[in-house]
């Protein structure tokens, strides 16, 4: 008896440790889809709307699995990032189209995140000049010096941080009844600000950089097929872990900001507001994780935009290798770092704007990328047994259709 204790144990403990070592980029994919950009999206959406759009939020999630974990798979089982299969099954012209368009997006998703740390510095009316470049410098010398396990450690530790946000949550006494309607009655309302605020949230959440960044991070960290099964439950994981955080959020400014009328338009606003609503506590509680979440976001963006852009020009790029092996990698991110940095000393810097356009970039260049994941997907020759069922292609084809409706939606709404 004893013995057949000893061997259940055993078998579990050998589970538990292979599931520990291939667990991390989706959570931290899923994660990191939460940064500053998220945080004020989510915030806006609850201040605003209420509980209404928590039903969309579930949509996200199954949308945000099933892309995810095709990209997961094609990393996992080709052993390449996404930019090298585009360069070698498409044409260099539009691999390096594409990267043009990858760089401008992700360059204003980093900067919208830098841009979150210096919201932080104005929330404690500490100077922009001594706050930034404090975190930014740390961070960018953890990612050029650390290895593997370390950097991806210190990604995992940043992930449980968002707890601050559920804290949060709990705090705000939500409506109990209204949140459970919410989520699963869906509501729309016919009007322009409905729909942009409904579009961008699906579009803050759908990104080119979390496409590129989960299948080039599971390249880096050498993940086998035969834990493709494990790698698929990471993905679940990192998407359900993105819905709970994001869930938090809107139900926090729901509960405090729309039931007195409070509108806001930035992260500052939000942890301004939460002050007085739920005390002091609360407002510290969203600053720590609105700069969690932004130098999350930070780091992983700035990653995305090395792997892919090394990808598609044929030159070594991974966390596992240091600068004298990867200089390219490792100047793009820290390039990034720099020139974020300066720009959010400028006066009136016109973020809105410079978000804006990197949606309108993302909706733009999103669905060519899910067309291409897809075709790269079902090729026989490059993915043999586990290209997908005909269930994954209508499962994939309703995401990106609809998708490409909400992006075509949203960019009008911009334009006009």
């Amino acid at each position: 008896m004893a013995k057949t204790l000893n061997k259940k144990i055993n078998y579990w403990k050998v589970r538990l440790l292979m599931f520990l070592a291939v667990v991390g980029p989706g959570i931290i994919t899923g994660t990191a889809d939460n940064d500053a950009g998220g945080v004020t999206t989510y915030s806006v959406v609850g201040a605003n709307y209420g509980y209404k759009m928590l039903w969309i939020l579930i949509l996200i999630t199954i949308m945000l699995y099933v892309t995810q974990e095709m990209g997961a798979r094609l990393g996992v089982v080709t052993g390449k990032g996404l930019g090298d299969l585009i360069r070698e099954k498409f044409s260099i012209n539009i691999a390096i189209f594409l990267m043009a368009l990858v760089f401008f997006a992700n360059f204003s998703n980093v900067l919208a995140n830098v841009v979150g740390i210096a919201s932080v510095a104005d929330i404690y009316h500490i100077p922009r000049i001594l706050f930034v470049p404090v975190f930014v410098v740390a961070v960018w010398y953890i990612i050029l010096k650390g290895n593997f396990s370390f950097v991806q450690n210190i990604f995992m530790t940043s992930c449980l941080l968002f707890f601050c946000y559920i804290v949060n949550g709990f705090m705000a006494k939500p409506d109990i009844p209204k949140m459970i309607s919410g989520s699963i009655v869906p509501t729309i309302e016919m009007s322009r600000d409905y729909i942009f605020t409904a579009a961008a949230l699906i579009g803050t959440t759908l990104t080119v950089w979390g496409q590129v960044f989960i299948q080039s991070y599971f390249v880096d960290k050498g993940i086998d097929k035969k834990h493709l099964m494990t790698a698929r439950m990471d993905v679940l994981f990192g998407a359900f872990w993105l819905a709970f955080v994001a869930f938090s959020i809107i139900i926090s400014a729901a509960a405090t900001l729309f039931v007195t009328g409070t509108t806001i338009e930035t992260a500052v606003d939000a942890a301004a507001a939460l002050g007085p609503a739920l005390g002091p506590f609360a407002k510290h509680l969203f600053a720590w994780g609105l700069l969690n979440a932004s130098l999350l976001g930070m780091c992983v963006i700035s990653m995305s935009t090395a792997y892919f852009i090394t990808e598609i020009i044929g030159r070594e790029g991974k966390v596992s290798t240091n600068f004298k092996e990867a200089p390219l990698f490792y100047s793009i991110i820290g390039g990034s770092f720099f020139a974020c940095t300066m720009l959010v000393f400028i006066p009136n810097l016109p973020m809105v704007f410079i978000m804006t356009a990197s949606q309108a970039v993302n909706t733009l260049i999103l669905p060519l990328v899910f067309f291409m994941l897809l075709k790269l997907i079902n090729d026989k020759k490059l993915m043999g047994s586990y290209v997908n069922s005909k269930t994954m292609n209508v499962i994939a084809w309703i995401t990106i259709v609809s998708f490409s409706v909400i992006s075509s939606i949203m960019l009008y709404l911009m334009v006009f």
